[in-house]
């Protein structure tokens, strides 16, 4: 039987990752909650690069493929399994949208966002 250090050690870090996703998640619904067009021309410059860089976290981020191996020692079973792991509520399409919603404001006050070239 696992010892109850190992348990609570393991508890703990399975808290810690569920709290960094849920963490990551509420950054990118504040960024989506800003409002853009009252921003002036070097906040909205600045608030651009911000949905890039959460962009760039997102799909960088959790969600990837799983492949695992069982064995039942007891009974002789074996399994295979695989999974792609989903999200619930995936920010990154709505940080795209607000993303080019921003760069067309940006082109409307005819500025250009540094990552990009004439």
């Amino acid at each position: 039987m696992p010892d109850k250090r190992f348990l609570w050690t393991m508890g703990l870090l399975a808290l810690l990752l569920l709290a960094s996703a849920c963490a990551a998640g509420s950054s990118a619904r504040a960024l989506l909650q800003e409002d853009y067009a009252a921003m002036n021309n070097q906040e909205l410059l600045i608030y651009y690069d911000q949905l890039n860089a959460a962009i760039a976290k997102q799909e960088g981020g959790a969600g990837g493929f799983g492949f695992g191996v069982g064995l039942g020692v007891g009974s002789g079973s074996f399994s295979v399994g695989a999974s792609q792991g989903t999200y619930i509520e995936d920010p990154t399409e709505a940080l795209r949208q607000q993303r080019n919603r921003v760069r067309l404001e940006l082109a409307r006050r005819g500025l250009q966002p540094a990552d990009s070239t004439p």
